[in-house]
């Protein structure tokens, strides 16, 4: 539930930036048109009950070689459950799964958004910025910043994509 909540909400999300979302589960998935990010979830990515221990460190991040993002990316589920747990999720587990997922689409957003502009550098507000707090992983709608749709854009057209 979790998984496919993630893709909806990053889907979503993207959707006016020109980025669409085709997801290849497995090793090696081949590509045929387009531009291939390799997402890695570390950690328990869906509510079980239990209380997450949240590590010290980010709730997902890209790689750089040499200044150079790579089109690698890791989500750290047991810290987005950890960073989520403020909210309400006294709820059934169906709906805790929805806002894990929620949460996840959001932090694969933002990872997305490094990659494709090809940017370490963070928006000033909506996904983009460099910390979402729980309220904003969980409720109502977040979205990207038209000048950070246009930084995603001028990625791709850099790209040839």
């Amino acid at each position: 539930m979790a998984i496919r909540e993630m893709g909806r909400e990053a889907a979503g999300i993207l959707k006016h930036s020109g980025v669409t979302l085709r997801w290849r589960f497995g090793p090696s998935a081949q590509v045929s048109n387009g531009r291939l990010i390799v997402v890695r979830l570390r950690g328990e990515c869906e509510m079980d009950g239990e209380s997450a221990v949240m590590q010290k460190g980010a709730l997902g991040w890209s790689h750089q070689v040499n200044g150079a993002i790579l089109p690698f990316t890791d989500l750290a589920c047991d810290n987005i459950r950890g960073a989520i747990q403020s909210a309400d999720l006294n709820e059934r587990h169906e709906q805790a799964n929805m806002l894990l997922g929620r949460a996840m689409g959001r932090v694969l957003a933002h990872e997305v958004y490094h990659i494709v502009a090809d940017t370490p550098e963070h928006g000033k507000d909506g996904v983009a910025q460099s910390a979402l707090s729980a309220r904003e992983l969980t409720s109502g709608q977040l979205e990207l910043r038209p000048s950070d749709v246009e930084a995603i854009q001028s990625g791709l057209r850099q790209s040839g994509r």
